[in-house]
């Protein structure tokens, strides 16, 4: 199928938080080259928010006032849902300026099985940042038959891109 130019390939391009967005693109670009693919986004998140809320002592200092509150399981649920949104606003731009099919999906650390039923065997590229190499679940991810770019993210990103 990888040599059909008329078959279009699927792609699974995964993100983290901390993911630099725009350079997991650019290398999913390259392996795609001219290739027709619709990229499948999967932000994987996990519960270091919630886990940090559930401390009665995190507080939220505001970067303006320099006055704190209290880091709720409501703020940690706000943090994680508006970070999700600039990152779909941002991979729905990219895949929007090149004219490819996207599919965009929230995954959970804490859901293995979850995670195993949505990568499935026809995604024939898998982008990701490098930090999942060591992921426990990642092993499911990267099965043979399929291509594994691993992307470098030793330095932490705004997981959007440039303001």
């Amino acid at each position: 199928m990888r040599g059909d130019k008329d078959t279009p390939r699927r792609a699974l391009l995964v993100v983290t938080e901390t993911s630099p967005v725009d350079k997991l693109w650019r290398a999913l670009l390259e392996d795609l080259a001219d290739a027709q693919a619709e990229v499948v986004a999967v932000f994987v998140s996990d519960d270091r928010w919630s886990r940090a809320a559930s401390l009665p002592f995190t507080r939220e200092i505001s970067r303006l006032s320099g006055g704190s509150e209290v880091f709720t399981s409501r703020r940690a649920e706000q943090v994680v849902g508006d970070l999700v949104e600039r990152v779909r606003q941002r991979v729905r731009q990219l895949a929007e300026d090149r004219q490819m099919r996207l599919v965009f999906e929230i995954l959970h650390v804490q859901e293995p099985n979850r995670i195993r039923e949505f990568v499935r065997i026809e995604h024939d590229l898998l982008v990701a940042p490098s930090m999942l190499r060591h992921w426990p679940d990642f092993a499911e991810l990267a099965r043979p038959e399929r291509r594994v770019l691993f992307v470098d993210d030793e330095e932490p990103a705004c997981p959007t891109g440039p303001p």
